[in-house]
């Protein structure tokens, strides 16, 4: 399998996402959205690490008010210090968010910090045995690298599916969502 590299194919992935019209991209959210509510019907868990999303990353926001309604906590993620793990600060519709130094919304800083037990995952691109494509900064593996490990489910969207060069730090995620 000839690999490319992940800076090169980071770059194809993102120009590819950007490119999806925003009638294709409602639609491939919504299906999406459809499949993370049917897994947050089928798992009890008592807390998700969701993601505000940025780079043309699928928008799960429309579900987060469902979500919270069936009883689950929801965190969103801030990267505090470079080149340590994401911490997740508990948060509910409607609460106020702010921006971080990387300009991602976040949790006002009053938020309690939790342990997710599940992560959703946005992928730049990810491959048929689980592993992802991010922005190449590592906080996702940092953080899957933690005892307890959360659970990981990767959300992207289908043409991000790629053949994707792994490391020994790569950690795969426990099931990937995507539109169909």
């Amino acid at each position: 399998m000839n690999m490319i590299n992940k800076t090169v194919q980071r770059g194809e992935l993102l120009a590819a996402r950007r490119a999806i019209t925003q009638k294709q991209r409602q639609e491939w959210d919504q299906q999406i959205a459809g499949q993370v509510l049917v897994w947050c019907r089928t798992h009890p868990v008592k807390c998700i690490g969701i993601y505000s999303p940025i780079q043309s990353e699928p928008d799960l926001r429309a579900i987060f008010p469902e979500i919270a309604t069936l009883g689950i906590q929801l965190a969103l993620p801030t990267a505090p210090i470079r080149n340590q793990s994401l911490v997740f600060l508990a948060w509910e519709p409607g609460q106020a968010l702010m921006k971080d130094r990387y300009g991602v919304l976040i949790p006002t800083e009053t938020a309690t910090v939790v342990q997710p037990d599940v992560l959703f995952i946005p992928c730049v691109g990810y491959n048929l045995r689980g592993f992802r494509l991010g922005y190449g900064g590592g906080f996702y593996d940092r953080t899957l690298a933690t005892i307890p490990r959360p659970q990981a489910i990767g959300i992207a969207y289908r043409i991000g599916l790629c053949d994707l060069q792994e490391f020994d730090y790569d950690i795969p995620m426990n099931s990937i969502i995507t539109n169909y």
